[in-house]
């Protein structure tokens, strides 16, 4: 199961993100439509997320690790722990809250969402890391 954290790990990311940013984007415009595709990507990507954890914690647990990059690892497991608790954040906010009217709930919903939206990032740029290498997000091609 832990091998297959790199195949699992896509479909919440692509969930969370497009949730989180179509919360954010209910700031501009908002709609019922929008309210329900929110609470339910936050909640299939909450779920998945919580199995990509996983795995990735089991693949973690039965591969060779270099000592030079048990920093990144650390740091990946644990911010996608965190990306994929918070995901569940979300979800519960968003279906809590997500027809409030009153703004302290509406930018407590926001806040779930971009939170996510930041630990998702960081995970992702952790996980890279350790497969690419500390400097694969350089921007000197040569």
């Amino acid at each position: 199961m832990g091998r297959l954290h790199p195949v699992i790990l896509h479909f919440p990311l692509a969930l969370l993100v497009v949730g989180s940013v179509l919360e954010l984007f209910r700031c501009f415009r908002d709609s019922p439509f929008l309210e329900q595709a929110v609470r339910g990507l936050l909640g299939l990507g909450a779920i998945a997320a919580l199995i990509a954890a996983g795995s990735g914690w089991l693949l973690a647990a039965h591969e060779h690790i270099r000592s030079d990059q048990r920093l990144i690892l650390e740091l990946h497991r644990w911010i996608g722990l965190a990306a994929a608790v918070w995901a569940v954040a979300a979800w519960w906010s968003a279906r809590a809250w997500g027809d409030a009217k009153a703004m302290k709930l509406v930018w407590g919903r926001r806040a779930f969402a971009l939170v996510t939206l930041v630990l998702i990032t960081a995970a992702g740029h952790f996980g890279a890391a350790l497969v690419w290498g500390n400097d694969w997000f350089s921007l000197n091609p040569l």
